[in-house]
C-alpha cells in the first residue's frame, strides 16, 4: 500500500530560483459572449477550519481576470486556444475532432498531451495522430512525469494503459482499473495517485504508482477515512474537481453544491432574469483546502482542512459549471 517517503522530502541541496507564485483559476461561462476567467487567492478571504462551515459564510467570486469569446473555445473552431495566465497572451494549438471531448496532459515541462475521442495530438514542435478510441475511466501522469495512465472500461471489460510520450509506445498493464474516478494527482509525499473514490462518493484513495514496462497485478490502495465532500444535510453535491496545488503539497477540492431556500426564504424564490421560471435553489462553489497525510495506524487522513463558499454567477450554465467544475492550479 502507499507509504510515506522519507527520502522525497526538502530536495537536494544548492540554491534555487524562488518558484513563481501561483493562483487557483476557475473557468466559468456566466457572460453572454463566452467565458471568464477568475482567479482565487490562497488563503481565504475569510477562512473556516473544518470540513463544513456552511454556506453563510459565502463569498463572491473575485473579479474576472480575462474573459474569451465562446467563438474561439468552440470545437468546430479552427484550433484550441492555450491561454497563458501569467502574460495573459493567447496561443492556438491543434485544432481538434468533433464532437471533442479532449483530455489534456502537460508532460515534461514543455509538452501537452491531448487525448481526443479518436486520436492523440502532441501539442508542440511535432504533431502526431495516435488514432485511438478509448472509453476512459480515469487517468493520470505517472510519477516519471513522461508516462500517461488511462484506465477503461469498455466492451471487452475494465483495463489500465501506459502511453510512453516518449517512444509513443502503449503498454497494457492489465485487465483492473485505477481506483478513482477522472484525474489523478501524484502526490510525491505519499508517493501515491490521488484521486476521487470511483465507488463511494465523496471520500479519496491514494493508490501506489504501477509499473509502466510490463503487466502488474492491481496497484494497493487506501481509502480516506475522512470525507471530503459536504455533509451538510441542506446542501446537495452536483459535481467536484479535484486540483492538486504542486510544491505547496496541497489539495483544493471544487465542490459545485445545491442549496435549497428554507426557512423565511422559502416564500422568496430566486429569478434568474424577469420572466424566467423561479428557481428555491442557488448554487455554490465548496473550495476546501487539505493535505493528507498517514496517521500512526498508516490510515489515509485529510489534514489541515479549510472550507470557503462562493457563489456561482446567475449567468453560468449549471451543466458546465455545476457538473464538472473546471479549475486549474497555475
Amino acid at each position: 500500500m502507499p507509504k510515506r517517503r522519507s527520502d522525497e522530502r526538502g530536495g537536494g541541496g544548492g540554491s534555487r530560483a524562488e518558484p513563481r507564485q501561483q493562483h487557483l483559476y476557475l473557468v466559468i461561462d456566466d457572460w453572454d459572449c463566452g467565458y471568464s476567467i477568475r482567479k482565487v487567492k490562497f488563503p481565504f478571504p475569510s477562512a473556516s477550519s473544518g470540513g463544513n462551515s456552511g454556506a453563510d459564510e459565502q463569498q463572491r467570486l473575485p473579479h474576472p481576470f480575462m474573459r474569451l469569446v465562446i467563438m474561439g473555445l468552440h470545437a468546430n473552431g479552427p484550433a484550441v486556444q492555450i491561454i497563458d495566465v501569467h502574460t495573459r497572451s493567447v496561443l492556438f494549438g491543434p485544432s481538434s475532432n468533433y464532437p471533442a471531448f479532449p483530455i489534456y496532459f502537460p508532460i515534461g515541462g514543455d509538452k501537452l498531451i491531448a487525448m481526443d475521442s479518436g486520436s492523440h495530438e502532441l501539442c508542440g514542435p511535432l504533431v502526431h495522430d495516435l488514432h485511438t478510441r478509448l472509453d476512459v475511466t480515469s487517468y493520470a501522469v505517472h510519477s516519471d512525469g513522461e508516462t500517461i495512465l488511462l484506465s477503461t472500461n469498455g466492451d471487452d471489460g475494465s483495463a489500465t494503459f501506459a502511453f510512453d510520450t516518449r517512444k509513443f509506445l502503449w503498454t497494457r498493464l492489465g485487465e483492473w482499473r485505477l481506483p478513482f474516478t477522472g484525474r489523478g494527482h501524484f502526490d510525491s509525499d505519499l508517493h501515491a495517485l490521488v484521486g476521487l473514490d470511483s465507488e463511494n462518493l465523496g471520500y479519496l484513495v491514494a493508490c501506489d504508482v504501477p509499473s509502466t514496462n510490463r503487466r502488474c497485478p492491481v496497484p494497493a490502495w487506501k481509502r480516506s477515512k475522512d470525507k471530503v465532500f459536504s455533509e451538510d444535510p441542506g446542501e446537495r453535491h452536483v459535481g467536484a474537481t479535484l486540483v492538486y496545488m504542486g510544491r505547496r503539497r496541497k489539495f483544493c477540492l471544487v465542490e459545485c453544491v445545491s442549496v435549497e431556500a428554507k426557512g423565511d426564504n422559502a416564500d422568496q424564490m430566486l429569478l434568474e432574469k424577469p420572466g424566467a421560471v423561479p428557481q428555491r435553489s442557488r448554487y455554490m462553489y465548496r473550495l476546501m483546502t487539505f493535505t493528507l497525510k498517514y496517521d500512526k495506524m498508516d490510515d489515509l487522513r485529510v489534514k489541515h482542512g479549510r472550507v470557503q463558499y462562493y457563489k456561482v454567477p446567475k449567468k453560468a450554465t449549471t451543466d458546465f459549471v455545476c457538473a464538472d467544475p473546471v479549475a486549474f492550479w497555475l
